[in-house]
């Protein structure tokens, strides 16, 4: 996966995530906003075969980068928690 930030501001954040779909994505907006902070939470996938998705994050002031590590590291547990069931 390799992100490229397209713009950053103290409540705001808007990347690109290559080599992702939806899989990932849903399921990363999906945590984002279970976190209070955020106020949106959204992607834009242009085409799946020709494009990289764009990801949009607002908060009510918390940092939206440390918001999406957040999010990431819940996905992470819930996968590792899921792996240990096996």
């Amino acid at each position: 996966m390799e992100l490229k930030i397209l713009e950053v501001k103290e409540d705001f954040v808007r990347l690109i995530i290559k080599g992702e779909d939806h899989t990932f994505l849903n399921l990363l907006q999906h945590y984002l906003l279970e976190d209070k902070d955020v106020i949106i939470a959204k992607y834009n996938m242009p085409h799946p075969l020709t494009g990289d998705p764009e990801l949009i994050v607002r908060t009510n002031g918390k940092n939206p980068l440390q918001a999406i590590k957040e999010a990431n590291e819940k996905i992470k547990k819930v996968c590792q928690e899921l792996l240990s069931q096996m």
